[in-house]
């Protein structure tokens, strides 16, 4: 980790949503006490990092529509090199 802080300019985010905090309860449930989603989420910004690890173990373990399937799916693809997904929480 940098010493050095800099300012946030911009943070760009997918036209679409990938889950909804509210709404995919299973989901969430599972991300949460599976790994800390909620202890992870930056104050103010509502930033999370979640591992692909962790998004393809809830592919296997939580029971979720085609279009949250689809959508993770996509956010794997496009994260797999980085090792994680960052999400947007607003």
């Amino acid at each position: 980790m940098s010493v050095r802080a800099y300012r946030v300019t911009k943070i760009e985010h997918e036209e679409s949503d990938t889950f909804n905090l509210w709404h995919d309860d299973k989901l969430r449930y599972f991300l949460d006490n599976e790994y800390g989603l909620y202890e992870q989420i930056t104050e103010g910004g509502g930033l999370v990092d979640v591992t692909v690890e962790a998004l393809q173990q809830a592919l296997e373990k939580v029971e979720m529509d085609d279009e949250l399937r689809e959508a993770i799916q996509k956010d794997i693809e496009a994260c797999r090199d980085k090792g994680y997904v960052t999400y947007y929480c607003c």
